[in-house]
């Protein structure tokens, strides 16, 4: 069995290592590839460009022998890849991933999806007769060529098949040609991750190729996915994903643990816990201590229905990847199942009168606990934002 190494180093985008790069199209338009079901499965099904993409991406050992390919998935509008380096190279995955965006832009160039309209030669060999705009496309983009004269509108999409080789053919799905210009990327800079140890190989590859299935299920329940700023309960106001009608039910439990229970205590309150969600009981935990984080997961894996409590979980607001944003691992299982509900409480939440006394009141009591003199904090420290998450977790389970 292969020994892979592990990066641990302050160097972590350079040398040997494994790395997981996600190259996304400029404005995430679907160039690669389209959805389709195949034997019941999800799969994406390649343009030309994504199929060109995918056979570089298979012969990148040739080019650089001291990068090995370990998994790739193409998408419409992305594609994950994960690379090891075998050698302590001088160049840095960054700068491998810049020359892979290169080559991929100026391939674009000779396929027949490319980031830029019919040039007006291209125009002059098109048979006559054409009276429409592509089924979808609204405009020409940014820096595309005039049409030729006399010319007063574009083929239609069935016509943009029978283009002569070179010219463009709109992928389904799309409304507007990337605003690209000659010479900007075709990929907006990647996301890079590297592996730090042996339990996050087999489980990066497999979230790697279950993508189209978990894109699939984000398409068919995107209530389900939509990250609202403004969910109120009473005076109390989150950002929230999920499932909202969790907060409907009348039977909540609260589940928060100190640190200080012992682990029969911990299995004590777990025991009782799944037994209440079994009867119809809602769970709600902001799962920052172990005890909690421990009784969440079980509730999770039981199957039945969770609340939980973020802190900084979610992009900020007005973020570029707000949009595509959703919970990751088995979170993404269970809110797709409709049984999860994550719940972000705003800063103003965290400060409300009331919710400010009742952190207030826990601390004073856990210092007199332990004999010592409350002091108290500011509200924004650390300590105090998780208190009063536990706060807010008693107030949804009146």
């Amino acid at each position: 069995m292969e020994r892979f190494v592990w990066k641990r180093h302050k160097d972590i985008f350079k040398g040997v290592g494994i790395y997981h790069i996600t190259f996304v199209v400029a404005g995430r338009q679907p160039l690669l590839g389209n959805f389709t079901i195949d034997h019941d499965e999800p799969r994406c099904l390649p343009t030309d460009l994504g199929s060109a993409i995918s056979h570089d991406l298979a012969e990148i050992h040739q080019r650089r022998p001291y990068v090995r390919l370990l998994a790739k998935q193409l998408m419409p509008d992305h594609i994950h890849v994960l690379l090891y380096v075998t050698d302590d190279c001088s160049v840095s995955i960054k700068e491998i991933a810049r020359g892979m965006r290169q080559g991929w832009r100026q391939m674009a160039t000779t396929v027949s999806i490319d980031p830029q309209m019919p040039s007006a030669e291209e125009y002059k060999q098109m048979p006559k007769g054409w009276t429409q705009m592509p089924k979808g496309v609204t405009q020409m983009p940014k820096g595309g060529t005039q049409m030729p004269k006399g010319g007063t509108q574009m083929p239609s999409a069935e016509e943009y098949k029978q283009m002569p080789k070179g010219v463009t053919q709109m992928p389904k799905g799309v409304t507007q040609m990337p605003d690209t210009g000659t010479h900007q990327p075709l990929f907006e800079t990647p996301f890079f991750r590297t592996l730090a140890h042996k339990g996050q190989l087999d489980a990066m590859i497999q979230y790697i190729h279950d993508n189209p299935r978990r894109a699939m299920l984000k398409q068919q329940n995107p209530d389900l996915f939509t990250l609202r700023r403004d969910t109120r309960v009473g005076e109390l106001c989150f950002t929230s994903l999920g499932n909202l009608f969790l907060l409907d039910y009348p039977e909540k439990q609260p589940i928060i643990c100190s640190r200080t229970l012992s682990e029969q205590q911990i299995t004590a309150q777990q025991t009782d816990a799944l037994y209440q969600a079994e009867k119809g009981c809602i769970t709600v935990t902001a799962a920052i201590s172990p005890g909690e984080r421990q009784i969440a997961k079980a509730i999770r894996k039981a199957g039945f229905p969770l609340i939980i409590l973020l802190k900084d979980g979610f992009p900020k607001a007005g973020d570029p990847h707000e949009k595509y944003y959703k919970p990751g691992g088995v979170y993404f299982e269970a809110c797709a199942a409709g049984r999860l509900l994550l719940l972000e409480p705003t800063a103003d939440t965290q400060t409300l009168p009331d919710i400010q006394t009742r952190t207030e009141q826990t601390l004073r009591e856990k210092a007199e606990a332990r004999h010592w003199n409350y002091q108290p904090i500011p509200v924004t420290s650390d300590r105090y934002r998780m208190m009063a998450a536990n706060e807010i977790v008693k107030v949804l389970c009146p």
